[in-house]
């Protein structure tokens, strides 16, 4: 491999190293197990794939089957990463939260049956479908959060907000990866790989800027109202509803059903 890969590619096993350092001497692990459970996955499948790489060849019948495992492990931990990210934000509205582990749960049991329906195709068609179901739940998934987050101008902890868009952020590339860039690798060359550890190293910096304090600061517990004063703001609820429809229905040129 070209020098540039091989140097970002320890500065990024030196980056994980050093956040994953700090999680263990901060005690920071208890409070984002997944995160770190991803980062030490993600370590893991970077000195296997390294020692395969340079022991067997990319094109090596032995390399290539470990090499695409390896990667729908790393993928599946960062679905659990994000998982935590929404549950961090979300779990303590329990009617919510119920609301959102279904639609993740049915989305994860989604993306695995299409996995193995295309695998019958071979098994990188399998994993490759893996990854981009999971990596397009994760990034619509975590955006949707955010939006939601702020219209209901629910508190997300700093340090949660910026796990979260790290991983948004990988998600994206990876599936501009999978879906595009992949198809002209032959054309690019070593550079969409220089681009893609640039990337990541980037979001390694964003994440240890957000784990810079040893403990994270924590959002107290919501004091919801009771049903009686949430009844008497419906009208209000209504009225921006409506409101919104008509935004909407003008920005699309709809015209109003006929009575």
């Amino acid at each position: 491999m070209p020098t540039l890969t091989l140097a970002l590619w320890g500065l990024a096993t030196l980056l994980t190293l050093v956040i994953l350092f700090r999680g263990v001497i901060f005690n920071q692990i208890w409070q984002f197990p997944f995160f770190f459970l991803y980062l030490f996955v993600n370590l893991l499948q970077a000195a296997i794939t390294f020692f395969l790489y340079r022991s067997y060849g990319f094109t090596s019948s032995f390399t290539f089957p470990l090499a695409w495992t390896t990667q729908g492990i790393v993928v599946i931990a960062r679905a659990l990463a994000a998982v935590e990210v929404c549950f961090l934000i979300l779990g303590h509205y329990k009617g919510v939260w119920a609301l959102a582990s279904r639609i993740l749960g049915f989305s994860g049991v989604l993306v695995l049956a299409l996995a193995l329906y295309f695998g019958k195709n071979g098994y990188a068609h399998g994993i490759i479908t893996l990854e981009v179901g999971l990596e397009a739940a994760i990034a619509t998934g975590i955006a949707g959060l955010f939006v939601f987050a702020r219209y209901y101008q629910i508190l997300v902890a700093p340090a949660t907000g910026q796990l979260g868009l790290g991983l948004g952020i990988l998600s994206c590339f990876k599936i501009l990866n999978d879906l595009f860039l992949q198809k002209f690798a032959r054309a690019i060359g070593f550079n969409w790989n220089h681009a893609s550890f640039c990337t990541f190293v980037a979001v390694l910096l964003v994440w240890m800027w957000a784990l810079r304090k040893p403990i994270a600061m924590r959002i107290p517990n919501p004091i919801m109202k009771s049903a009686a004063a949430y009844s008497n703001l419906m009208p209000q609820v209504n009225q921006r509803l409506a409101e919104l429809n008509d935004q909407l229905a003008h920005v699309w040129h709809l015209e109003s059903p006929k009575s």
